[in-house]
């Protein structure tokens, strides 16, 4: 049975495929969600996805909407409920991590050590994963931390 707006569903972090997406994060508590929004590319949502996942949260996806809600079980956000709305945006990525350059300096243990948009995914020097579990992404996204890339890069 197809999904209805607003019918969310339990999902993997890998489900999370836009390029960029507006977050808000609030505490739980709130009656108007929006407490801190911000403009966040889709592989640092992704990341924090996974860490999410990692420390015990919860992750669920609206499938009509790309929405992505999400909490954390502990740590600084545990108390926040995060809103990933996806957001169209021309700001080009990261080839080795797929942030934008903006999200490439501390605190952010997700982003590689320097912005490059090239080797540029799907080209030669970086070519796309042909395991099924993975879904496709670069050579360069796996084996990083934080990443919804499988384990064993086949190409």
């Amino acid at each position: 049975m197809p999904a209805a707006i607003g019918e969310f569903r339990l999902c993997d972090p890998s489900e999370a495929t836009f390029a960029a997406y507006t977050v808000d994060a609030s505490p739980s508590s709130a009656v108007v969600p929006g407490m801190d929004t911000r403009p966040m590319s889709g592989g640092l949502v992704r990341a924090q996805l996974v860490a999410a996942r990692a420390c015990g949260g919860s992750i669920v996806l609206d499938d009509l909407s790309g929405t992505v809600t999400f909490t954390y079980s502990s740590g600084k956000f545990h108390r926040m409920v995060q809103v990933a709305t996806p957001l169209t945006s021309s700001i080009p990525l990261c080839g080795t991590c797929d942030q934008w350059e903006s999200e490439h300096r501390n605190p952010n243990a997700s982003a590689c050590d320097r912005f490059d948009v090239d080797p540029r995914p799907g080209t030669d020097a970086n070519p796309l994963c042909l395991r099924e579990e993975c879904g496709g992404h670069p050579r360069t996204h796996h084996g990083r931390p934080f990443t919804v890339a499988c384990h064993s890069f086949e190409g």
